[in-house]
Parts: structure tokens; sequence; C-alpha cells
């Protein structure tokens, strides 16, 4: 990578604004999380709970989760906006995350969960799931509700006057009848437009016999027409998603189709064993946090079947899920090494091949890593001004969907490093270095090249969950435009750094920012420092950033085809025809664009 001062200091300023920015709009929206108590600690709640109870949990394994009221987050965020919300949440004392933690054994019907909060550690739901012909007296409605009312009082301070009773309803099975009873809190009242309902937060028990066998302390009753609102929107999102795939289904046979027919030319023999590493690391790590994240397995897992046959079913999906990850990667990145080399011969940063005709261990490979920081800056203060106008203009509001998944397996800043490799790499192959280099050969216009690329790679995240959910497919595909114009003039290793960064950022920034274990805390900074790492090692080894010459040996027809363009070379040598004008031609006629350059290289030398 090659910048001026001039350039750098721009870019600088650039970041740091950005920063700035990003500082403006983003961080308040990280600080309110609160994870002061963590996954072990709520183990340890729940079982006090249960034992409290006096219920025999001994042969059971155990399941925990992190969770959020997915539901009520998407109702508060859009009616009251992220500020209220918070607002909302404090005043009415509504927690929207939580642990939940499943006590189950196999081929049994009854379990336990138990819901603890992670910000006090205090019990905030129960269910104690039993068989439907399971024997239970019946109370009676008046005294099953009596027996609701005194449990929550008695265990939570529920207080009567702060409620007004919102809902009966009896539940008749075989052997017993449930009694399920909810009230509404004053004053929680959350309405929707138009006059089509409202939200409110409920409190409520389910009583069997002489248990409370469920209760919650506070839920968001959303109502019936928000919910049909939104799922139109989430079929919108996966309509969107839909064209972009189509578009990458595309992007993945022309690429294969390339990269099978060009087997054999010098840009794909010698990329191949570095992209076959990269592969291998890939399905490596992504094995790995399968086992990371086996606690998302497990609490899925139905009791009615054999827990070992669904965990290796499960894990055995997962590797041959993991395996067409890593093949699927290679493809396009042969491809696109050898696009790369015939549509932009001069550029020999924008793929990974002059590093591995020189080295990886270069100083100029440890620049374009540091100034991919600068970018990845630029990148968050950019999304942070999208956001701030959609919110203020388009009504946007987000999920936390990444950061529940992330908190529930052992070590989440690992997920967030995996996510990090396999997106940067996957895509900016995919989409930058192929995608570009495939559509600017075919469209002749960059500019183009860089949009279509960009479109197809932003609208592939309208799936994700930012409502409405046309605002993430813009957000993304200017973000694609801004890489394409980095991918272009600093190459591929700036783009993965900067790519490698956000989105681990992104994952691990609420245990930075906002109150969890040191753990956490310092595996995430350790995350986001790793290729400064990296950078600043490789920046003291400092091997030379010189191609060497090919040592691979050229076979038989390729020796033919050598013999071939050096004596048709000369021949136009020596009719005045111009070296670079006779190279775009050989290629343009489907010559092997790294042995036309070697066979030039032998006429001309350095021309």
């Amino acid at each position: 990578m090659k910048i001026s001062l001039k350039g750098f200091v721009g870019f600088l300023l650039a970041a740091i604004l950005c920063f700035g920015l990003w500082y403006k709009f983003g961080f308040p929206k990280l600080i309110f999380m609160d994870m002061a108590v963590d996954k072990s600690q709520a183990i340890t709640k729940a079982k006090g709970y249960l034992e409290g109870l006096n219920k025999n949990f001994k042969d059971y394994k155990i399941a925990v989760t992190f969770k959020d009221d997915e539901w009520a987050d998407r109702y508060l965020q859009k009616t009251l906006g992220l500020l209220k919300q918070e607002e909302f949440l404090k005043q009415q004392n509504f927690e929207i995350f939580y642990w939940r933690i499943r006590f189950f054994k196999q081929y049994q019907k009854e379990e336990y969960v138990v819901k603890i909060s992670c910000q006090s550690g205090k019990v905030l739901g129960f269910e104690h799931l039993i068989d439907d012909i399971e024997s239970r007296v019946d109370l009676g409605k008046f005294a099953a509700q009596e027996k609701a009312e005194s449990f929550l009082k008695k265990a939570f301070g529920f207080d009567r006057d702060l409620y007004k009773f919102h809902k009966e309803e009896s539940r008749r099975y075989d052997n017993r009848i449930d009694y399920i009873f909810s009230w509404e809190k004053i004053g929680s009242y959350v309405p929707w437009k138009n006059n089509e309902g409202a939200a409110k937060i409920l409190i409520g028990a389910t009583v069997s016999g002489d248990e409370i066998r469920e209760f919650y302390l506070a839920k968001l009753d959303i109502p019936e027409k928000f919910k049909r609102y939104l799922e139109k929107e989430l079929n919108f999102g996966q309509h969107l998603s839909s064209f972009s795939s189509l578009g990458l289904i595309i992007f993945l046979i022309c690429s294969t189709a390339i990269a099978i027919r060009r087997r054999a030319t010098l840009s794909v023999k010698l990329s191949r064993k570095a992209y076959f590493y990269l592969a291998g690391f890939i399905g490596l790590i992504n094995l790995i946090d399968v086992i990371n994240n086996f606690e998302n397995l497990i609490t899925y897992y139905p009791t009615s079947i054999n827990y070992a046959s669904f965990v290796w079913l499960n894990l055995f999906r997962a590797f041959i899920s993991v395996m067409f990850i890593a093949a699927a990667f290679i493809f396009p990145a042969l491809a696109g090494e050898s696009l790369s080399s015939e549509v932009f011969p001069q550029a020999k940063h924008r793929g990974l091949l002059h590093y591995v005709k020189s080295s990886f261990f270069s100083r100029s490979v440890s620049k374009s890593i540091i100034f991919g920081y600068l970018i990845f800056l630029i990148m968050i203060g950019l999304q942070a001004v999208m956001f701030y106008l959609g919110q203020k203009y388009f009504g946007v509001w987000k999920e936390w969907v990444r950061f529940t998944q992330f908190s529930s397996v052992y070590l989440p800043f690992f997920s967030a490093f995996v996510v990090g490799v396999i997106a940067s790499l996957n895509e900016e192959i995919m989409f930058r270095l192929f995608g570009i280099s495939w559509a600017a050969k075919y469209l002749k216009n960059i500019f183009l090249a860089v949009l279509l690329s960009s479109l197809v790679w932003g609208f592939g995240h309208a799936g994700y969950a930012i409502f409405p959910v046309w605002f993430r497919g813009v957000e993304v595909t200017i973000i694609g435009l801004f890489l394409g114009f980095i991918f272009l003039r600093f190459g591929l290793i700036v783009v993965l750094s900067a790519h490698y960064l956000f989105d681990v950022f992104w994952g691990v920034a609420t245990y930075i920012f906002g109150i969890s274990p040191p753990l956490l805390f310092y595996g995430s900074v350790f995350m986001l420092a790793l290729p400064l790492i990296f950078a600043l090692i490789i920046y003291f080894i400092n091997k030379e950033d010189k191609e060497e010459p090919i040592k691979i040996l050229l076979d038989n027809n390729q020796k033919y085809n050598l013999e071939i363009l050096v004596n048709f070379i000369i021949l136009k040598k020596s009719q005045g025809s111009d070296p670079r004008e006779l190279e775009k031609e050989l290629v343009r006629h489907n010559w092997d664009p790294d042995l036309v350059k070697l066979s030039m290289e032998k006429v001309y030398g350095n021309y």
C-alpha cells in the first residue's frame, strides 16, 4: 500500500471526525447495557430458587442462554424511540434482557425454566413443565386467584392497588384444571398508531393444584396490529434479500466456472495454496465456534428424543455447513485473483497474489492493517450518521440479535472473532476482489462495477433485524461503495482489516462500553487489538516487499505457449507495437495474463 503523507493525514482527520460522530450518535445506545450478573452467577441464583421450592433437579442437565424480549424491544423502539424507551424501562422497572436457565432430563417432559435478571440477579419468571396427564387437585377459580395474588405479594411485593385485573383463563386437562391469571399495571399504557390498540405491562401466574406452576413479573402485551405490521415488514425484507441471494448465486456460479477454466493459469496456481490454507483456517475456527455455541444448541433440545442423538445430528449438520462455507470461499478467491491480474495488472496490491510472490511479513502489509483501523473508524461514523438520519426522518430502529446470540456462548468474544474473520474474508473476497474485477471486465466501467457488487452485498443484509427493512440494504450499500473505493485505491488487506474490525466491534461493543464481567471486557478489547498486534509483529520482522521470480515449473502446454508467445511478441516488437497495447490485446484473446506478462518481460524487460 502506498499513500502520501498528505493523504494519510486526510484519512486520519476523517477518522477522528467520524469517531466523534459515532461517539455523539452511536455511543449512548451502548452504555445502558448492564450485565453485572454473569452466567455462572445466574445459574447459582436459579439453583437457589429451585432449592427454595424444594424441587429435585439433581440429575438434570442445564442449558443457559441470554435472551431478550424482542417484541417488547421492537414495540418500544418503534413507538417511543430509543431514549424514551430507556426512560420507560427504568420508570416501569421493566427489563428487556435476562438469563434463561433450563433444567431438563432426557425422555422426561418435566423440566424447570428460571429467568434471572442480568442486572440484579433477581428472579423475573419461572415455569414448571409437567405432563398433560398429571393429576392435580382443583382449587376452584376464586381460591386459585387468591393463591396467585398471595404468592406474588409475598414473594415479590405485588401491590394490587397498582394493577387492574386483565384476564382469567381456565385450561382443562384430563386430570386437572390450570388457572391462568394476569393483571395490567396502571400507567404502563403505550398506544400504537391510529387507535389500533396499545401495549401494557402485565404480571401473571398459573396455578396448578397447590403449585404456582408458572409466573412472570413483567411482560409487555403487544397489540395484534403491530405484530401484523412487523410480520409484513419482515416478509418484505426476505423478498429484498432473496433478490440479493440470486445475485450471490450468479457470482458463485461464475466464479466457480472461471476458477475451473483458469485452474492451470499461473495466478491460480500460485495463489491456490494460500487460499486453501485460509479455507482450512475458516473451517477450523468455525468448528471450534460450533462447540462454543453448545448452550444455544441444547436449549432447543426436545426431551422426547435421545440427547446424544440430538447433539450428534446437529453437530454433523454444522460440520457439513462449515465445510460448504470453506469450500465456497475458494472458488471466488481463485477466480478473483485471476481476474484482478487481468483487469488491474498494475495494481498488484488488490489481491493476495503479490504477497504470495513477495511476503506477508513486510512493512507494507503492516501499514495496510494499521490503515484499516482508520477505515474502520470512518465506517462506524458513517453508519452512525446514517442511523441518526434514519431514526429522525424514517423511524428506523434495530434489534440486539447478535448481542444476545453471542452472550449465550461460552466465550462471546471468540464468536465475535469468528464472525469477523469469516465475514471479512468471504465478503471482501466475493464482493470486492471477485465482484468488482468480474463486473469491471464485462461492464467496462469501474463505478458500475463497484455499484453492482455493493448492491448485491448491501441488500443481502436486508433480512437483518433493522426496520424499515429497506434501510439496512441502503445503509450497507453505501458502506459497500466506500469499501469499493478503498479496495481499488489501497487493496484487499486494508478492507479485510477494516471489515474484521467493524464486525468484531459490533459483536463486543456492549461488553466494552456497558457493564460486563472483566473476562468479557478484556477478551473483547483483545479481539479488537489482534490485528494491531499482528501488524506490529510483522513490522519488526520487516521482510522485503519484493516479488521473487516465479519458481514453479511450467507444464508442457505452458512451456509450448510461452515459446509461441515469445516469438509472436518478438515479431510485434520488430513492427514497433506498443508493449502495453500488445499485452491488453493478448489478454483480450484469452491468453493467460500471467503467461503474457512473463513473455513480455522476456522480450521487453521492464516495460
